[in-house]
């Protein structure tokens, strides 16, 4: 806490020089950490730590979750990057840091027919299990976190204080994520929405989740930065077209032409990621219709089993006791290969789990 407060304006600068120069990384020991930050003067680590303590006493009424890059439970994805946030502040469920989560961003400054998009791509990512992540302004983020919320959970990324009302009309979208979802700033309680906090912020959206999808951008716009730091942190970047005459998508338009993923619709993002098949096997488990949320039914051109195969998988390891290899083939009468591969694939989505005797069962998903 202290060393994120001496930090300053200078988070993420000063975080890639810890990482770079503290062989100590991720544990943080606050004399050495600020003599690397060339603040190492007299009394200046009792300054800190009572700065720490007065920050910690504003925010304790609100219950706020805190996580470091040492803290066991600092998500695994964000810690990557070159310049991880020092602190981690969250209102919701922080388990959802860990998420498989992708960012919809685009303009305040956006069309009826942009929020329309992001509305419906965000609701049918979220349907299929995904966290959707944007940074809660006006406009697409807005609609992408109204979007998710309808059918699933959202992950807002705020440039000031969790306690700060800003935007002032989205206290209660604010209340809806906290309920369903996570908000997250690394500002401090009582942090201003500043404009150099915005990059930051950025920075930190792109960091905690696997791909952005800009859905409407015009030339200049903020969500081109987060784009281009997705990039440098080796993220997926992807854009959806739209109308030419006005603009406001010119920004998506240029990533496609540099080489950005074209995206129509959710199933676009999710086969890019390579989670299309566990999204096809939850909702087939669900009994939705596959058609509905952009899905393919049947085989994909990559030779992945249709949702029946795996979302029958998923009840049979949902006994009590769960189920061995060799107990599936003989039941299914199905190749050995091809089964492991599944319950892999399942496996490292998080859906399922083996036990010490080698036993796969329903994992309990923590989203």
């Amino acid at each position: 806490m202290a060393l994120a407060l001496a930090a300053g304006a200078r988070p993420a600068l000063s975080a890639a020089a810890l990482k770079a120069r503290l062989p100590s990384w991720p544990v943080l020991p606050l004399p050495e950490s600020l003599e690397v930050l060339g603040m190492q003067g007299p009394g200046a680590v009792a300054h800190w730590r009572a700065e720490a303590g007065r920050v910690l006493d504003r925010a304790a009424p609100h219950g706020y979750d805190v996580r470091w890059p040492a803290h066991p439970a600092y998500p695994a994805l964000l810690g990557t990057i070159v310049d991880p946030p020092l602190l981690l502040w969250t209102r919701g469920d922080a388990a959802l840091l860990d998420a498989p989560a992708v960012a919809l961003v685009g303009s305040r400054e956006s069309t009826m027919g942009g929020r329309e998009v992001a509305f419906r791509l965000a609701a049918d990512l979220a349907a299929a299990g995904v966290l959707v992540a944007s940074g809660f302004a006006r406009g697409i983020d807005a609609a992408v976190h109204r979007g998710a919320l309808s059918t699933g959970r959202s992950m807002a990324v705020l440039g000031c204080g969790l306690d700060q009302p800003y935007p002032s009309d989205h206290g209660p979208l604010g209340g809806d994520i906290e309920a369903a979802g996570v908000l997250v700033s690394e500002f401090p309680p009582g942090a201003p929405p500043l404009s150099h906090h915005f990059p930051l912020r950025n920075r930190a959206l792109s960091g905690l989740c696997r791909a952005v999808i800009v859905v409407q951008a015009a030339r200049r716009s903020g969500s081109l930065i987060t784009a281009r730091l997705a990039l440098e942190q080796g993220r997926e970047v992807m854009a959806v077209p739209g109308d030419v005459r006005t603009g406001a998508n010119a920004g998506g338009h240029a990533l496609i032409r540099d080489g950005a993923r074209l995206v129509e619709c959710a199933s676009d993002i999710l086969e890019e990621l390579g989670w299309a098949r566990v999204a096809r096997a939850e909702r087939a488990e669900r009994g939705d219709d596959d058609r509905e949320h952009g899905g393919v039914q049947g085989t994909s051109e990559m030779g992945v089993p249709a949702a029946p195969a795996a979302a029958a998988l998923l009840r049979q390891v949902a006994r009590e006791d769960g189920v061995t290899l060799d107990e599936l083939l003989v039941e299914t009468g199905r190749n050995g290969g091809d089964l492991l591969g599944e319950l892999l694939d399942l496996e490292l989505a998080g859906l399922v789990r083996r036990d010490a005797a080698g036993r796969f069962l329903r994992a309990e998903r923590k989203w």
